[in-house]
């Protein structure tokens, strides 16, 4: 079972924490039920897309493979020319589709990052397992093949990005993850077309697909030219039915492109972000949901104290929304780390602070096991059970690829 140490305050805690609630969230071996994790709302004894998404890192971790392949699954076979391949909302732990969410084909809860995040998480898995069933699996295959008429389906403005007509009635299909009253009437949100572009660079990245490479360029070229307002300096939050564009900040619209790691200009990315961080602590999200992607947000930018800030938040909110405690854990573990499967093996990044230390062991990737610890951002200690290549990255920018044998540890410095 995977581990973690540090020397920052109330970490270690944090994680023992997040580790048994996450745990005590796992349905498996309950009768008629499926191999399952709660993932919703804790009045709700489902699994939804949105959280099985974002929460499937941190069940990886602790060893809850095959719970993620069948969720996930699940929501790629219920993708249906007949609900024009958009996944299922929720569904009960045996499998069935929940009856709160879903009236009909026509009539059923979909928002459109979901519909590109399974693709997404499922080839991610893929990397961190190498379970050839994600790429092999009938109804993951047909899932990525019907990837791009997704798209076609659901271009409402004719710009290769995938929409809804409005945003206000979610059984008739939003085009954000953002549910909160008083929205812009979106057609086109910007945490829809980040999502777009992270699965199609997933397909093109694992899969190898050439089509799915040029439609990655494409959408990311498409939202630097249309997404940035250079009058605030930050990017806008999407695409409203009059053609405008909606300004200002909107929760998962605002920060999804770097939850989703967009290679952004990288001026207008500081910009943003620098600027976002100043508008969550003015104003933090209303649902812990929401504030669950930002410590992905600001590590992911290079902004380690934010990030960290954010990973204590929801750490010592202690909140039994079950994604709460998944998401712990991943960012303990590998958001603090920085540790990312790699083709032949792993990188590593420290984001802490020079005067700390942090450790994570018996971490699975693919068939390896591996620990890394970080000595501030200056020295990086891995491990592995097997021989991989680990390309270690540091804060003043330097770059190290060595061969790591098996059992051994390798110690570098900055």
């Amino acid at each position: 079972m995977v581990a973690f140490a540090s020397s920052l305050e109330g970490l270690d805690e944090a994680f023992a924490w997040a580790r048994d609630r996450a745990l005590a969230w796992v349905q498996t071996g309950s009768p008629g039920v499926l191999p399952s994790y709660w993932a919703g709302m804790v009045d709700r004894p489902m699994f939804y897309s949105r959280d099985v998404a974002h929460q499937a890192l941190g069940a990886h971790l602790l060893g809850l493979d095959e719970e993620n392949f069948v969720m996930l699954r699940h929501f790629a076979a219920s993708a249906t020319a007949a609900r024009k391949y958009y996944p299922l909302w929720a569904f009960l732990f045996d499998g069935t589709p929940a009856e709160l969410d879903y009236r009909s084909d026509e009539s059923f809860v979909r928002e459109t990052p979901a519909a590109f995040e399974i693709a997404e998480k499922a080839l991610s898995l893929y990397r961190w397992t190498g379970d050839v069933r994600y790429a092999t699996d009938p109804a993951f295959a047909s899932y990525f093949e019907h990837l791009f008429d997704f798209v076609a389906l659901h271009d409402v403005q004719g710009l290769g990005l995938a929409g809804e007509l409005q945003t206000a009635d979610i059984f008739a299909g939003s085009p954000t993850y953002n549910e909160h009253a008083g929205l812009p009437d979106l057609q086109i949100a910007a945490d829809g077309v980040a999502s777009q572009w992270a699965a199609m660079r997933s397909l093109a990245d694992v899969l190898g697909s050439a089509r799915a490479a040029a439609e990655a360029d494409r959408v990311l070229a498409l939202f630097e030219s249309r997404w940035w307002d250079a009058e605030a300096e930050h990017y806008i939050v999407g695409l409203t039915k009059d053609g405008g564009r909606a300004r200002g900040f909107s929760s998962e619209a605002s920060w999804f492109p770097m939850v989703k790691r967009m290679p952004l200009e990288p001026s207008r990315l500081a910009s943003h972000v620098a600027q976002l961080m100043d508008f969550v602590r003015d104003t933090p999200p209303r649902f812990v949901e929401s504030a669950s992607y930002l410590p992905e947000v600001f590590l992911g930018a290079g902004f380690d104290a934010e990030g960290l800030h954010w990973l204590r938040y929801l750490a010592d909110t202690r909140s039994d929304y079950p994604e709460i405690s998944y998401v712990v854990v991943a960012g303990l573990v590998v958001g603090l780390t920085g540790l990312e499967p790699r083709d032949d093996g792993v990188v590593t990044r420290a984001h802490i602070p020079d005067d700390a230390w942090v450790s994570a062991s018996d971490v699975p990737v693919r068939d390896a096991v591996v620990s890394i610890r970080h000595d501030g951002e200056v020295a990086s200690t891995l491990t592995s059970s097997v021989p991989l290549r680990w390309e270690a990255r540091f804060g003043n920018g330097s770059v190290q690829v060595v061969d790591v044998p098996a059992g051994t540890p390798v110690r570098l410095t900055a």
